[in-house]
């Protein structure tokens, strides 16, 4: 069985390296096909010819979507960057190493990846992106000659369980007062995580993706022969925790010259840097507080803001000092390129997807109703995880999907008698789905890895495989 699935996985990253285009090119692709599908599928608006349609669609939906994910990349470049940052500083250096130091063969280590993204990706998103990168860049470090993709590629596929988790965005937006589907009146009421993410049948997916088949196929897909293995010296890496620099932080002394101007001495000042770490970590123990106060546990009132906030004080208050603190900011800008530049692609593309003129249907919504429409009686939740998947591989945001098909979703649950919250988490997991197929979610993973989309999709194919026929048979039978 070994060899089988080793050989399968062998021909998948075979065909992903020789078609598939880099990671920027495929975002450029996919804005042209869903271009072309929006202008053949979208009515024109009224007393619209075809020239007039497509400029429409190029200005109104193109560009006017273009720009819409600025707030969210920016998100994506601090939790990058200050987690990037946190992990240059000795107490968490020697949590990651211990925890490489787990495993004792490369096939364990290859397994034990993926379930560490998976925890920190049920707990948060962006934690499971970037907690993934790293690990899989320690393993590399400390286990000298493992076969650095198929390690890469078990962080990202982690990811996989982040919508079951404790901030996916369609259970939560069900858990919103006044969310779009009450205003639209769709909904009379909200669903609580409890009849959502903390079911049985969520709880057990996240279990059986994320601990259970995720380090049964990695192990399984790791290669034997030492010529088929891609390792990667870890001092290409050049950063404190990747065998180059040695990790700073953990309040060390900073030798500052006697002659050292005030201003010097303040960067180097270890008073300085704990003081406003210890302060901002105040305000984020003060934060959940208040949530408590109000009736939220803390695992409801995560978010990147939050997140980002954490990082960024705990980095500081770790690394010592602000000069410190800066030095490995300026190094984590390296990693962010990918997120500047490609994000805006993916706005556009959501926005020729969400793209009607009045009287008429969008495209993401077309392609919900047609898979809907199809689907037999009885497999409902099935549909609304392909249907989910389908349209994600478009539209890669958990919300703005829902956005898009959550009232044709819910509506169809409603005619159907089918349970509303096993079709929401149905299209939760669809949308982390193909997630494994899909360069947007693993842009931040691959700058930090040093990796192209190419050296990993392979793998993840085989996630998506195995993954998509567990949750998809799971979802429809699994006690809520």
């Amino acid at each position: 069985m070994t060899n089988a699935i080793r050989q399968a996985a062998e021909r998948s990253s075979k065909l992903v390296e020789q078609y598939l285009p880099d990671a920027f090119l495929f975002a450029i692709i996919l804005t042209g096909v869903a271009f072309v599908l929006a202008l053949v599928s979208v009515a024109p608006g009224e007393g619209t010819g075809v020239v007039g349609h497509a400029g429409n669609l190029l200005v109104e939906g193109w560009y006017g979507g273009f720009w819409n994910l600025l707030s969210f990349g920016m998100q994506m470049t601090l939790i990058l960057m200050t987690g990037y940052a946190l992990a240059q500083t000795k107490p968490v250096d020697r949590l990651l190493t211990r925890l490489a130091g787990v495993p004792s063969t490369e096939r364990g280590a290859a397994a034990m990846v993926p379930v560490v993204a998976a925890a920190a990706s049920f707990v948060h998103w962006g934690l499971g992106l970037v907690v993934g990168a790293l690990f899989a860049r320690k393993i590399a470090t400390e286990m000298r000659g493992i076969d650095f993709p198929i390690v890469v590629a078990g962080a990202y596929s982690g990811f996989v369980v982040w919508h079951g988790g404790l901030a996916g965005s369609i259970p939560l937006l069900l858990n919103t007062e006044g969310n779009f589907l009450i205003e639209a009146g769709i909904l009379d009421t909200t669903f609580g995580t409890g009849g959502t993410i903390f079911t049985v049948a969520n709880l057990v997916l996240v279990v059986a993706v994320g601990f259970l088949f995720l380090p049964a196929l990695f192990a399984l897909m790791y290669p034997t022969d030492e010529t088929k293995k891609t390792p990667i010296d870890p001092a290409e890496f050049e950063t404190a925790t990747d065998g180059g620099e040695q990790a700073t932080g953990g309040w060390a002394s900073t030798t500052v010259p006697e002659d050292a101007s005030l201003a010097t001495r303040i960067e180097h000042s270890l008073g300085i840097g704990v003081a406003i770490g210890l302060v901002g970590l105040l305000a984020v123990a003060l934060y959940f507080f208040e949530g408590i106060q109000n009736g939220t546990m803390p695992w409801n009132n995560l978010n990147l803001n939050i997140v980002n906030f954490g990082f960024l004080f705990l980095g500081l208050l770790f690394h010592g000092t602000p000069k410190a603190y800066i030095e490995a900011i300026v190094e984590a800008v390296e990693n962010v390129w990918g997120i500047i530049l490609q994000f805006p692609f993916y706005a556009g593309i959501m926005g020729i997807m969400a793209y009607a003129p009045e009287g008429s249907v969008s495209l993401a919504t077309q392609i919900a109703q047609g898979m809907v429409a199809v689907a037999p009686d009885g497999t409902l939740p099935a549909f609304a995880f392909f249907t989910a998947g389908l349209v994600n591989f478009f539209v890669p945001s958990g919300g703005g999907e829902w956005a898009v098909i959550g009232e044709t979703l819910v509506t169809a649950a409603k005619a159907s008698g089918e349970s509303i919250p096993r079709v929401a988490v149905a299209a939760s997991w669809g949308d982390a789905w193909t997630n494994m197929i899909q360069p947007f979610w693993a842009i931040p993973l691959l700058s930090i890895s040093g990796l192209s989309v190419r050296d990993i999709m392979g793998y993840c194919v085989m996630v998506l495989l195995g993954a998509g026929v567990l949750v998809a048979v799971g979802i429809s039978v699994l006690p809520m």
